[in-house]
């Protein structure tokens, strides 16, 4: 498995770049924004990649994280989503934009992924909310309540609940609540959830 790379960019075009590797050139396909942040011809980049292995074909892709990669494989996984579904996913949202979106349910955002209609929106909020890590809005957040949070979070999913409804109970978890711990979470998050 090929999954990360460094080299000089030898050709660089709208929907994929050309590395040089060793002296191999590796065609990568990547999402909108990696390509644009990438260096011009000439320049030096390193991808995080997955190599996608088809019966007739091997494609690598690139990306500029490793939550991309990791958001791109998940949507793979999606039925009806192949690697351009996916890919398109990441040329349009960043992986905390789309788990915002999962996390909101926002059904007509999912929409403007060419190829996507209302019905395969909903399918894709239906399987990507326990396949994302939930976001918290991190605006003030101090580090220890998004920790409790995300802990929180997982001993719910460990108790039978999933992570789409442990994130909605937890969120409305009050701000003004100080640093409170993991246990005051969760008794919270179970007194609500589903409410």
């Amino acid at each position: 498995m090929i999954s990360y790379l460094e080299g000089r960019i030898i050709e660089k075009d709208v929907d994929y770049l050309v590395v040089l590797v060793g002296g191999l050139g590796l065609e990568v396909r990547a999402p909108a924004g990696t390509i644009e942040k990438a260096p011009a011809v000439g320049g030096e980049v390193s991808l995080f990649t997955y190599l996608h292995v088809r019966q007739d074909v091997l494609q690598l892709y690139g990306f500029s994280s490793a939550r991309a990669r990791e958001l791109f494989i998940k949507l793979m996984s999606v039925s009806g989503f192949g690697a351009a579904k996916a890919l398109s996913v990441l040329s349009i949202f960043s992986p905390d934009g789309f788990g915002e979106i999962v996390a909101r349910g926002d059904v007509d955002a999912l929409t403007m992924i060419p190829g996507v209609g209302k019905k395969s929106a909903q399918r894709l909020l239906l399987e990507m909310r326990d396949k994302i890590e939930p976001v918290f809005d991190d605006v003030g957040m101090s580090g220890g309540r998004r920790t409790s949070l995300k802990e929180a979070l997982e001993a719910l999913v460990q108790l039978g609940y999933s992570r789409g409804e442990a994130h909605d109970a937890l969120k409305k978890y009050p701000a003004d609540n100080g640093e409170a711990g993991v246990e005051k979470m969760l008794q919270f998050a179970l007194k609500n959830i589903n409410r």
